[in-house]
């Protein structure tokens, strides 16, 4: 595969676009409105800048209220959709404090979508989108190509996480790395996401929110989701989960896989994941 690869540097990381089946130079146009999208969700996502609408709401007393934007409300609410469903082995919120005697499973915020509006629950609210927002970003970007009849495109963030779109014709899908070293190999994929978590980038500093304690996986998780926002936060929540959990958890969602390598020798998969290993 030849074809025009274009690079931006945001969200402290690499974003990369490969486009097919059109010219160059439209290629490169259409490439560089989906970056300026990454820029604006940058603006709006990034904890560490301050106007930003998650800046802003860990500034919140508890109590309080304010306004976000579309793009922050749908990457929360696809954050509270991924925590209820892993039973919080993915938590945005986790590293919040709560207010002396708050329940453990009391909410540490909430969200009115039709008012979209966030209010803290939480002594001290401190929402971290960082294992969601660059598949977020990526979902966000592939839906600005499509406006620019791009479909056939692979779109990658970090190399962590990979969104691929239609395949080139020809072809039975995108390339994407998957395993380590002795396990390593390429996946051919379309319509669907891959991210990993693992301890190379930020495994180490992986809490688990359900139990305060660090991860206790020493090998990269990986999770195939249809988008890259749910594949981000799902690779965070099975680096976190056992094994045992991951196979379940695939069982009962059909469209998600997982992998993990074992002992350092065995690429092991689950669910949508396991024809593809």
């Amino acid at each position: 595969m030849n074809w025009p690869e274009f690079h931006h540097e945001a969200m402290a990381t690499t974003f990369a676009i490969v486009i097919a089946d059109h010219p160059r130079d439209y290629a490169r146009q259409a490439a560089a409105a989906a970056f300026r999208d990454l820029d604006r969700l940058e603006s709006e996502l990034s904890r560490y800048i301050e106007s930003s609408d998650i800046a802003r709401a860990n500034r919140l007393a508890c109590g309080e209220t304010i306004t976000i934007g579309e793009d922050a409300l749908e990457c929360l609410l696809i954050a509270a959709d991924a925590s209820l469903a892993t039973d919080r082995a993915f938590d945005a919120a986790y590293a919040s404090e709560r207010l002396p005697g708050q329940p453990a499973d009391a909410p540490l915020f909430t969200l009115d979508p039709a008012a979209y509006t966030l209010t803290s629950h939480a002594a001290r609210l401190h929402l971290d989108l960082g294992a969601v927002g660059k598949g977020y970003a990526l979902d966000r970007m592939a839906a600005r190509l499509a406006e620019w009849a791009v479909t056939t495109a692979c779109l990658q963030g970090g190399g962590s996480t990979a969104l691929a779109l239609a395949a080139p014709a020809g072809h039975a899908g995108w390339p994407v790395g998957i395993g380590e070293s002795t396990t390593q190999r390429t996946l051919s994929l379309t319509h669907a996401a891959l991210s990993g978590s693992g301890v190379a980038v930020k495994g180490a500093h992986l809490i688990d929110p359900r139990s305060g304690a660090a991860s206790a996986r020493t090998t990269r998780a990986w999770a195939l989701a249809p988008t890259g926002a749910l594949s981000d936060a799902l690779s965070t929540a099975f680096f976190l989960l056992s094994e045992a959990e991951v196979a379940a958890f695939c069982a009962q969602h059909p469209g998600i896989g997982a992998a993990s390598v074992r002992d350092e020798t065995e690429l092991v998969a689950h669910g949508a994941l396991a024809p593809l290993i």
